[in-house]
């Protein structure tokens, strides 16, 4: 799309304003959530908790970060075919608690089978990918579709990755693939079902 170089439009400016209110209410609630204070969730049946660990492990669930949902249980069959990435935290089920931080925030994508690698397909669940949300760029967090629907963008710097493809960077400038999460459905539940990959988020400096 052509960018418009207009002056003076007040309607530019306030798509611009709404542009960084919408940025930084993300890394706001990105930096809430690496924080392990207690936050009451869902009507007291379960909490963000503070956790000895960071990361997901095999046979957590999965549950909505924000939205109506935030906190609940993700249902596979809401993860839908050419719909944005969902971005989740596990849940330990156990205990209820949900594991928040920077390591434990993911994407959910689902795919049409045939557009899942053979190196993908072993670690998705009925169509379903799991990766990092953290961009390997700069680190923010990925919540855009590609046109084509096999691929994920970062709004950021635009950073686009093939999650039926092992999470592999289809356009920089990142340079450094997205960790992915093998999941599993199991009795109807989507849960994790091994560790993330590789590394998350931007190579150190």
């Amino acid at each position: 799309m052509p960018k418009d170089t207009t002056t003076g439009s007040s309607a530019g400016r306030e798509g611009e304003c709404a542009c960084q209110v919408g940025r930084r209410a993300i890394v706001k609630g990105l930096a809430l959530a690496g924080c392990a204070a207690a936050t009451e969730m869902l009507s007291g049946s379960s909490a963000f908790a503070e956790s000895k660990r960071s990361r997901p492990e095999p046979g957590d669930h999965l549950v909505y970060m924000t939205g109506d949902n935030e906190g609940k249980v993700v249902n596979p069959a809401d993860v839908k075919l050419g719909e944005p990435p969902v971005l989740v935290y596990p849940m330990d089920p156990k205990t209820q608690t949900v594991i928040q931080s920077r390591a434990s925030l993911l994407l959910l994508v689902r795919l049409k089978e045939d557009e899942i690698g053979p190196s993908t397909k072993p670690h998705s669940a009925d169509g379903i990918v799991a990766y990092s949300a953290v961009c390997t760029h700069n680190g923010c967090p990925i919540t855009s579709i590609h046109e084509n629907k096999r691929m994920i963008v970062c709004n950021c710097h635009g950073s686009t990755f093939d999650v039926g493809n092992d999470g592999a960077v289809a356009h920089g400038p990142a340079t450094r693939k997205l960790a992915m999460l093998p999941v599993a459905i199991t009795d109807g539940a989507l849960v994790v079902a091994g560790k993330l990959d590789g590394p998350i988020g931007p190579p150190a400096a």
